[in-house]
């Protein structure tokens, strides 16, 4: 394996801590905003199907190890983002606001029918990771030009 897969297989790892994790270490690792988008959403992908195929098991242990009040807290924004936009608004707006990872646990724990869930979530995860991307790249691109233009007339060239 070269070091461009080994970049990937590392992006993939950090995509399934969750996405705003991953996505600086794209940027660091130097690659394509297409690359970003596509590790981070596969590796978030994984990690929330292999949550959704635990289940029941994983349902009591959450509620169990989580406090009430954390709980709480979380069903509370997760409820209002469900009555406002329904099943499909949660799915494509939580992975961004408040991650896959904890989006999949809510939704196991507070909808009945989580399958429904799910399509909405991997779409959410693969629109979120993209445009965080997208994002990063770009804002890191403008911060290198318009440092590395202060710093070049400072005299630090040399340094970049």
């Amino acid at each position: 394996m070269g070091i461009v897969e080994w970049k990937g297989v590392g992006l993939f790892l950090a995509g399934m801590t969750g996405i705003v994790k991953a996505i600086p270490v794209g940027v660091a690792l130097k690659l394509s905003i297409f690359e970003i988008g596509s590790y981070v959403s596969l590796g978030s992908i994984v990690t929330v199907f292999i949550i959704y195929l635990s289940g029941e098991p994983l349902k009591k242990w959450i509620t169990k190890k989580w406090s009430k009040e954390k709980m709480d807290k979380k069903k509370g924004k997760f409820s209002i983002l469900l009555e406002k936009h329904g099943v499909a608004g949660v799915g494509m707006l939580t992975p961004g606001t408040l991650g896959p990872i904890t989006s999949i646990i809510i939704g196991l724990v507070l909808l009945k029918n989580t399958s429904r869930l799910m399509p909405y979530l991997v779409a959410g995860i693969i629109l979120w990771s993209f445009t965080l991307a997208w994002l990063a790249v770009e804002g890191f691109d403008l911060l290198k030009s318009i440092f590395g233009s202060v710093s070049y007339k400072l005299g630090y060239h040399n340094n970049l």
